[in-house]
């Protein structure tokens, strides 16, 4: 069924629909980092925690909308007990949380 909406819209069926790199992804999330003030040292995280970071960062992306840095807020929120190791605090927590 899908095939044949597509193939009557001048759509590409193969092109993806959703492309961001972990460049933007790091930038987006930098920018939430500075918005609130966070002392986070996500220069100091390990390989996989940040590849965690960014992968959650993917997920928020179809889950939550892009207005007030939901989708960064959900990826530091999810996150959080990894990084409170790299300067996260309970206060940031609440700042950051969506209540």
């Amino acid at each position: 069924m899908s095939g044949k909406i597509i193939k009557g819209s001048e759509y590409n069926p193969d092109e993806p629909i959703l492309l961001i790199t972990a460049a933007e992804a790091l930038n987006n999330l930098l920018e939430l980092i500075e918005e609130y003030a966070l002392n986070l040292k996500i220069e100091k995280m390990k390989k996989e925690e940040l590849l965690t970071l960014l992968n959650t960062y993917a997920d928020s992306l179809i889950i939550y909308h892009p207005e007030d840095l939901h989708q960064e807020r959900a990826t530091l929120l999810k996150n959080f007990e990894i990084l409170k190791r790299y300067g996260l605090t309970e206060e940031d927590y609440q700042r950051i949380d969506f209540t």
